[in-house]
This record gives C-alpha cells, structure tokens and sequence, in this order.
C-alpha cells in the first residue's frame, strides 16, 4: 500500500514520466520514529525517498513532519554546493525524494579495511566550511555511513535529518556544533585515510572526544539533539570549557 502511495506521489512530482512498482526498492526498514527509506531506479529516475507513512498517526503528526522538513530546509539552504545532492522535492509533509549519490559509505570502507587518499579528508573539510559558512550544521558526520566516497574520487554529505541553523545559539555552542561536525572528519580520516591525522588536528580531536564522553552530540533523532542543544546553554555547568576547546577551531 506505501509502495503505490509512494508511485502516486513520484509521478505527481514528474508528470511527464511513468513511475512503476517494480523499480521500487527498500533500502532501510524504519522502525517507529524512522523513516523507511528506499530507492528508486529506472532508465530516467534514480531516487533516494525517505517516507514516514508507516509510522504511528502521533509521528506522522509531529516529528516526521520536522525532520522532512528540517531535511528539505537543509538541501535548500546547501543547494549548489559541491558533494550535496542536487536535486530534491518534497512529496508530501511526510515525505522526501533526492538524487541518489553512488558510491560507498566510509562505514564501509572501515570495515573492509580499505583506505582512502589524504586529499579525499582535505576537501571533506573544505565542504565542512563550506556549510558552515552558509549557517548550516550537520550534527551527525560522527556516524561514518553519511559520508559517501563518490564513483568520481569526491567526498559527499547524505542524511540532513539532524542538520539545523546555528545562528541562534550562544557563540561558545556554535564553536562546538561545529566542532562535532569536524570532529566528524577527523573520525573518518583516522579510520580510513592512508594518513593519519596529525599535528593541531590530532590535538582538537582528541580533545573534543574527551569533551564529548560527558556531552554527547546524538545527531539523530532529531528532536532530542534539540531539545538538548536548547536547555544546554543555560543548564549545563562547564561552559568556559566548551569555549576554551571550541576557540581552537
């Protein structure tokens, strides 16, 4: 029954081409709060879709809505920026269809004990700043299966689920959210590059880990990262902690 909903809304979406069952594909099974994502892949089309029509009416209702929309808000907010799926449209308040990005997961890439050149981690950084400057944190790159080592040798971003402006917080927790997004990198790179991390990097990494084992950064589900990032400024002791490490960044 979701299958066809999802047809429906594909062709809704793309009038002009024919959208057909057979080509729909699961890629992870949701549970609850979680998005059921598939895959779409035909002659014309080649989709990622994530679709909340499985879960309870309460999250269909509340969360799912948020995280479609804080994903679509991101995708726009990123749009023209390299290593970022270029295409993206809303198919329902519970539902979103973006270009599928071949290639491998550095998760992946970790457990076959494969490695990746320097250069690859050089501009995974880059594209860091990149989204950094347009105001936009990614708040989950810590979990290695949303950075993607493309067909083409490139680093890309999927899953902007977790993803959220920070020009609201205090500058000391920007300096940290986007120290966990670095901190991101700096995982990757000691997991897989041929190199690795040294010098002022290895410093900031280390220290941030140390940081982060009494205040974790949980990028998804979105909703509790929130509400943390929210209540964290003013709760939690530390603070002149969090300043001293972020002011390296």
């Amino acid at each position: 029954m979701n299958e066809q909903v999802l047809i429906s809304q594909l062709s809704e979406c793309f009038p002009e081409r024919d959208f057909h069952a057979d080509n729909l594909i699961v890629l992870h099974k949701g549970r609850f709060a979680n998005a059921i994502v598939y895959r779409y892949k035909d002659d014309q089309t080649d989709l990622v879709i994530k679709d909340f029509q499985h879960s309870p009416w309460i999250v269909r209702k509340t969360f799912a809505r948020l995280f479609i929309n804080q994903e679509y808000k991101a995708l726009a907010r990123l749009q023209g920026m390299n290593g970022v799926s270029d295409e993206f449209h809303r198919l329902s308040s519970i539902g979103i269809a973006y270009a599928f990005i071949e290639g491998v997961p550095l998760r992946t890439l970790s457990k076959q004990g494969e490695t990746v050149p320097k250069s690859f981690f050089n501009q995974l950084e880059h594209m860091v700043s990149e989204m950094h400057r347009r105001g936009l944190v990614h708040l989950d790159l810590r979990n290695l299966g949303n950075v993607i080592l493309g067909e083409d040798g490139k680093p890309y971003f999927i899953d902007f689920q977790s993803a959220m402006t920070f020009a609201r917080f205090p500058k000391w927790l920007q300096r940290y959210m986007r120290g966990a997004d670095l901190s991101g990198v700096y995982k990757g790179w000691n997991s897989v590059c041929e190199q690795p991390v040294t010098g002022h990097k290895k410093a900031f990494f280390k220290n941030f880990n140390q940081l982060r084992k009494r205040w974790i950064f949980r990028g998804y589900p979105l909703h509790r990262t929130y509400l943390w990032l929210c209540g964290l400024a003013s709760q939690l002791p530390g603070a002149d902690l969090v300043r001293n490490i972020s002011d390296r960044l």
